[in-house]
């Protein structure tokens, strides 16, 4: 399979961060450890931007949605993305 783009949102303790609007990117589910490294830099970027230290990763995680023939985020959240406290350090 090759890369599908999805609609990322970003949640700190379980609340939409405000300042940082859902975005598009390509996942390619057929490489694992591609997608986790892709995901982790997604996410540390997220917690950067929104004001926030990098060993508090933790306390974020990515919402992954399928998007619409307008690049609108549609139908139910796919998975969610998080990563344990040491990894974010």
């Amino acid at each position: 399979m090759a890369s599908k783009i999805y609609e990322i949102n970003v949640f700190h303790n379980g609340r939409p961060v405000r300042d940082i609007n859902p975005f598009l990117t390509a996942i390619d589910l057929d490489d694992a450890s591609e997608t986790k490294r892709d995901l982790n830099r997604h996410l540390l970027g997220a917690v950067l931007r929104s004001g926030a230290r990098r060993d508090l990763a933790h306390e974020f995680h990515l919402e992954v949605r399928d998007i619409d023939t307008d690049g609108k985020g549609r139908g139910p959240v796919l998975w969610r993305w998080a990563m344990p406290a040491s990894e974010g350090e």
